[in-house]
């Protein structure tokens, strides 16, 4: 009967070790993977990883202060859908509207603009906002860039197929090429304070242009990089 016991309890430590293992290998070592709450593509972030991380999946606006563990959902409700999102003093605005745009260079630029609502509580209240503040057009942010603080430029990389787009990850001005762990449509890419680059994106995707799908499911993903970019 000792015997027995002994056995058992030998299994089931060599059971959990292997599902530590396991829960070791899901883990990432270059970036903080979080998953949106509902099934739409991230479009666009703000914030910190350390502290509060908000995102927009379109019409859905969503904080989370635990790396994703939790979400918490903004009252945002407008058909409007939000691009991305931008702080100025103590007011995040949500941007509304997407254009495109060549700059001297020829080179493209996908901008989010337009500020339609705004809140005083990092994502949570929303209100709409009429101008009164800044009767500017308002604060302009790049989709498909964005720079370091030593100046890189770190870009979306695609490939056209006739009208097919396929994104295949970040490529930077100093030469490098980023790949994300599973292959996705990558909407906009952001840098916080710490220079750690935050990559917007749709699920991840299986296949290409003739028998494209969604791998498992259709939630967005937002990849943080654990180490700073140079």
């Amino acid at each position: 009967m000792k015997s027995f016991l002994l056995a058992c309890l030998t299994l089931l430590i060599l059971i959990s070790c292997q599902k530590d293992e396991d829960m070791m290998d899901v883990e990432n070592a270059d970036w903080y993977i979080l998953t949106a709450p509902d099934a739409r593509a991230i479009e666009g972030v703000y914030g910190n990883i350390d502290g509060t991380v908000i995102i927009s999946t379109g019409k859905n606006i969503y904080r989370t202060d635990d790396k994703g563990k939790t979400w918490r959902t903004g009252n945002y409700n407008s058909n409007q859908g939000i691009f991305s999102f931008a702080m100025l003093r103590d007011t995040l605005f949500a941007l509304n509207t997407q254009s495109t745009m060549n700059n001297t260079s020829g080179s493209e630029l996908i901008l989010a603009k337009n500020p339609s609502f705004y809140s005083l509580d990092q994502g949570l209240t929303w209100f709409s906002y009429n101008k009164v503040f800044y009767p500017e057009d308002g604060p302009i942010v790049l989709l498909n860039k964005t720079y370091t603080t030593a100046g890189t430029e770190y870009q979306i990389d695609k490939l056209i197929d006739g009208g097919y787009i396929e994104t295949v990850g970040i490529k930077t001005s100093s030469g490098q090429k980023i790949a994300l762990p599973q292959q996705h449509q990558i909407n906009s890419v952001y840098f916080d304070k710490k220079d750690r680059l935050y990559v917007s994106a749709s699920a991840a995707v299986c296949g290409n242009k003739n028998n494209f799908s969604f791998c498992n499911g259709e939630n967005g993903v937002l990849y943080v990089s654990k180490a700073a970019q140079k």
